[in-house]
């Protein structure tokens, strides 16, 4: 299989998202229809998974997952999940498959709350497709598309390996689907799941967050503006940016800006460090708690490139989180670690060296309060 939507697993970006929805930038347009979205995703022109996938676990296997654009997609059924936290809706009793775990957690620790958060859940990885290879992880954005309805929610939670087609509680129950998880959801390809690899909500049950990247997510795919594909992000070091600057690495923070869900203004990252970039420079400043000066330095570039999700990272770990961490400890303290997604002897040891310079524990550990120094440009 072709690794071409890998995004922050293979260096490079696949982005698309900058502010729209709740407090939509001064020059956002309105965000595409429904049937907008289902008629760029209508055909599967490139197919990323080895094989089909079935609608419901046991059926024939007929659902390709399909790359277009920014975008990750495939058109299948809808099943109901209800997993995770226990509600009045989502328990043993309304759910004869109920599990009290999801995939993914909650930033307190807690598992997803099925029937207040629409999410998406994917298969479990296999040779057939794996999600992590599309640059899919928990978190990512995704837009959800049903008799000209669309929903943007999350991707929350992993179920059958043999199908693709399900969704939470609240997901279908937005989309006016029958949520109920004996009986409900809906038969046929007839729902367009739309994922953007590289854009995640943070934390990932902020529902507003994937709303407001989402929007702008699906604009860029309707108007085809492909700018962050491929987006190189791996540098051997990441020099201060100040207004004028130009290059690949301008475009590289041009494209983590964007997937953090700041505008830098109309059509693809321009390369040049042009005041609306610098403006959002600012406001991604201001949010993590630097100075709003509008220069990308070190500080800030660890901010961005660690910015997304926040599992707990130990030696032995491997994936796009990992990959996060090296890029950002590289740009914090210039410890030249090797990017390969692999948490070893040597990333460990610069997690150290990063953790001895900023004051922390020094235990080798991304946990908590590493994330939040490194996310905080520490």
């Amino acid at each position: 299989m072709r690794r071409i939507l890998a995004g922050l697993a293979t260096g490079v970006l696949v982005a698309g998202a900058a502010v729209v929805g709740a407090a939509p930038a001064a020059n956002a347009a309105d965000p595409p229809s429904g049937d907008e979205l289902s008629a760029v995703v209508q055909q599967c022109n490139q197919q990323v998974s080895n094989g089909r996938l079935a609608e419901r676990s046991g059926q024939a296997r007929t659902v390709p997952v399909c790359a277009t654009g920014n975008a990750v997609h495939w058109r299948s059924g809808m099943t109901i999940d209800c997993d995770g936290q226990r509600t009045a809706k989502c328990n043993s009793s309304t759910d004869p498959t109920y599990w009290h775990q999801t995939a993914w957690a909650q930033s307190d620790g807690k598992y997803l709350n099925a029937e207040k958060l629409p999410y998406v859940v994917v298969p479990i990885s296999t040779s057939t497709w794996d999600h992590y290879d599309s640059g899919i992880t928990g978190g990512t954005v995704v837009a959800v598309v049903y008799e000209g309805r669309v929903v943007y929610g999350v991707v929350g939670d992993r179920g059958p390996k043999d199908a693709i087609g399900e969704a939470s509680y609240a997901l279908a129950d937005a989309l006016g689907i029958n949520p109920d998880p004996r009986t409900g959801g809906v038969s046929g390809k007839v729902v367009d799941y739309i994922a953007f690899p590289g854009v995640e909500a943070s934390p990932i049950e902020d529902h507003a967050d994937a709303v407001r990247k989402g929007r702008q997510a699906a604009a860029d795919l309707v108007a085809g503006r492909e700018g962050c594909v491929r987006t190189e992000l791996d540098f051997t070091s990441y020099p201060a940016l100040e207004a004028g600057a130009s290059g690949d690495r301008v475009t590289a923070a041009q494209c983590l800006l964007r997937a953090a869900g700041y505008d830098i203004g109309d059509g693809d990252p321009s390369g040049t460090l042009d005041e609306p970039t610098m403006a959002a420079v600012r406001s991604f400043q201001s949010a993590v708690g630097l100075p709003a000066e509008g220069t990308v330095d070190a500080h800030t570039w660890t901010a961005l490139l660690s910015a997304g999700s926040t599992p707990l990272l130990r030696e032995g770990a491997k994936g796009e989180a990992v990959y996060r961490v090296q890029r950002a400890v590289n740009a914090a303290i210039g410890a030249r670690l090797a990017v390969d997604g692999i948490f070893g002897p040597n990333t460990e040891a610069g997690v150290r060296d990063y953790q001895s310079a900023k004051g922390l524990g020094v235990d080798g550990i991304v946990g908590p309060n590493t994330w939040g120094a490194l996310q905080s440009g520490k």
